[in-house]
């Protein structure tokens, strides 16, 4: 029998609220004192529907109180199944699961420079991740947040403006140039990395597409002190690291995204 781990469990919750975002987007909110306060951003909870037989991993998207914030986007019959479920009704799920985000030691260092980097839907567990920085480095003015939102068009760039609201500076980048750069969130980041400042440490979270972590670590080779780590999206059968279905090939060897991950140090996998 496969142990969950301490603060791994099997829960029965509400939905609070489900809202269509997009057109084939979905932010849904259940309530779970459990994940509120054991969950940490880039864990995930694993989903049961009663239509399809594996359960579907989605990222903590944001914590209110007790209230937990799943976006997610419509692919298949699991996620369009979920897309139809309504207020008042239950759901089945485990968690929190997962490694995720290493937070910054603020007190150890003098300058500090977070870039959080959100490709697509990518931006589902970013916004969990800005809120717990934000909590962190409350009254710190040493430090510095931005966020690079990268999407094929302007109308997929999620969530600039609460963003801003927040407090990071936000640069966008679309394939087509039709809002920001044109081009991808990579070409800001060289512009960025150009400019760093002797004392300035930065740290690089991000979640998105596996091309977008390939150009990443290109353009990473040239600044060997700078700390990035990667959520990765993967298809995932049982979500505890039984089946092995996840696995992705890192330098020591496979490892399994929804148990030694989904957060890697980018280092680590190329």
């Amino acid at each position: 029998m496969h142990i969950m781990a301490k603060n791994v469990k099997q829960l029965k919750v509400e939905v609070r609220d489900i809202k269509q975002v997009k057109e084939d987007l979905f932010l849904l909110c259940f309530v779970s004192p459990h994940i509120a306060k054991t969950a940490n951003p880039g864990n995930f909870v694993h989903i049961k529907i009663d239509s399809v037989i594996l359960r579907r991993p989605l990222s903590i998207h944001k914590i209110v109180n007790d209230e937990v914030y799943i976006l997610f986007k419509v692919k298949g019959r699991g996620t369009s199944a979920l897309s139809n479920i309504r207020k008042g009704d239950y759901l089945d799920i485990i968690g929190p699961l997962g490694q995720g985000f290493n937070l910054p030691k603020y007190e150890i260092y003098n300058k500090m420079h977070n870039i959080l980097i959100a490709g697509g839907i990518g931006v589902a567990p970013i916004l969990f991740l800005a809120q717990k920085l934000n909590e962190l480095g409350k009254g710190r003015l040493n430090i510095k947040n931005s966020i690079l939102l990268g999407a094929g068009n302007k109308t997929d760039i999620l969530y600039e403006d609460y963003f801003n609201k927040i407090g990071y500076k936000v640069e966008v980048a679309t394939d087509d140039g039709s809002k920001g750069v044109k081009g991808f969130v990579t070409d800001i980041l060289k512009n960025i990395l150009a400019g760093i400042e002797l004392e300035e440490v930065i740290n690089i979270y991000a979640c998105g597409p596996e091309g977008m972590f390939f150009e990443m670590n290109r353009v990473l080779k040239d600044y060997p002190k700078v700390y990035c780590q990667v959520s990765f999206e993967q298809f995932m059968g049982c979500g505890l690291g039984i089946c092995c279905g996840c696995s992705v090939e890192t330098k020591d060897g496979y490892k399994k995204v929804c148990k030694d991950g989904p957060v890697f140090n980018i280092k680590d996998v190329w």
